[in-house]
Parts: structure tokens; C-alpha cells; sequence
């Protein structure tokens, strides 16, 4: 989706809310394998010892279980994040099985018990988003918690979406972290060769 002028975040949320509610579940299982066959090729995945992902729950969300199992079924350490109110923040937790997940208050899958808070030694973030310019400015679900994960890395932070979430430039905040790649089902971004103009 091709915009001259930085959206408003309540706009693209609402345009891909929308979107969303449209798109199959076919269609969904389809794009979600082309964008997960492309991630696994990349070299910081395939050199990645140890990776934060997240597991999808939102309707109209690119399905990461794929990803989860094939990470976790050629032995790398997969980490999910946890949700932290008190000091709105995550906690990780390393991922040992679908039967070690619950659903939060927010309606996120995540794993029962967080028990650290140190993301420094993480290879690769693989982290959700509602919208993502080609810049790399990601629009998430509004609570910050991302933005506050990512300023504590330098891990590669790779977001996964489908071509109809991209936008050109979206309204940004000072305390938002801008992502490395992203990767959908007709390419792969490098963020880090474009520039905010």
C-alpha cells in the first residue's frame, strides 16, 4: 500500500483491521508458508543460535507456528515472549512445547512462566506487527512493550507481514524502534539500505 504521506497510526490500524477481515484462511496458510520459506533461508536465521519469536493469535495475523516447530525441530533455542504488567515489559521464556502456552489477558498466546528479562545474548527477534513501512517504522498493537524489548539488543529484528500491511512512510514516535528486515510474500526488505527522506 503506497501512501506519499506519513499515515496516521489510527489509520493504518483501521486499513489493516479491515484488510484483515477479509483475508481467507487459505490465503492466509498459503502467504504465511512463502514468508516463512523465505525467513529460514536467510543467513541470520540459518546462523542464529538463539531466537525470540511469538506465536500468532490475532485473526488475520501471519501464522508463526510453522516457523516455531521447524526452529525448534532443527535445535535452535526458540524464546517466547511474556507479558510483564508491572513494569510493562516482557519476560522470555524458552519455548519446550505448545502444551506449556496459555492465553493471557490480552488474548496472547504465551508461555505460563517468564523468567527473564535479559535479551542481550538473543541472535535474531522475529517480532509481530499491525503495519511496517519500507523504512522499518512498525506500527504494533499499542502497549509499547516491543519498542521497550528491542532498544535492549542488537540482535537482527525481523518483522514478518503480508504486502498489504506495507506502507511507504507511517507517523512515528520518538521512542519507536525502527526493524532491520522485512520479509513478505512478494519480497524481502532491507531497511538498513534505505533512508528516512
Amino acid at each position: 500500500m503506497n501512501l506519499k504521506q506519513p499515515i496516521p497510526k489510527a489509520e493504518a490500524r483501521k486499513l489493516i483491521t479491515d484488510r484483515r477481515k477479509e483475508i481467507s484462511k487459505g490465503e492466509i496458510a498459503e502467504k504465511s508458508k512463502i514468508i516463512i520459506d523465505r525467513l529460514i533461508q536467510i543467513d541470520d536465521f540459518v546462523y542464529a543460535k538463539k531466537i525470540l519469536a511469538y506465536v500468532s493469535t490475532v485473526p488475520g495475523e501471519i501464522d508463526t507456528r510453522a516457523l516455531v516447530n521447524h526452529a525448534d525441530g532443527i535445535g535452535k533455542s526458540i524464546f517466547l515472549p511474556k507479558l510483564y504488567k508491572p513494569l510493562k515489559s516482557f519476560r522470555r521464556f524458552h519455548f519446550t512445547g505448545w502444551n506449556d502456552l496459555v492465553v493471557n489477558d490480552e488474548g496472547f498466546l504465551e508461555p505460563k512462566l517468564g523468567f527473564d528479562e535479559d535479551m542481550t545474548d538473543l541472535d535474531l527477534i522475529i517480532i509481530p506487527c499491525v503495519a511496517v513501512s519500507v523504512v522499518g517504522q512498525r506500527l504494533g498493537y499499542g502497549g509499547g512493550y516491543y519498542d521497550k524489548l528491542l532498544r535492549k539488543t542488537y540482535a537482527p529484528k525481523y518483522v514478518l507481514a503480508f504486502e498489504f500491511q506495507l506502507f511507504n512512510d507511517i507517523e512515528i514516535n520518538h521512542h519507536d524502534v525502527r526493524v532491520d528486515k522485512i520479509i513478505t510474500e512478494k519480497r524481502i526488505i532491507d531497511t538498513r539500505e534505505k533512508s528516512f527522506n
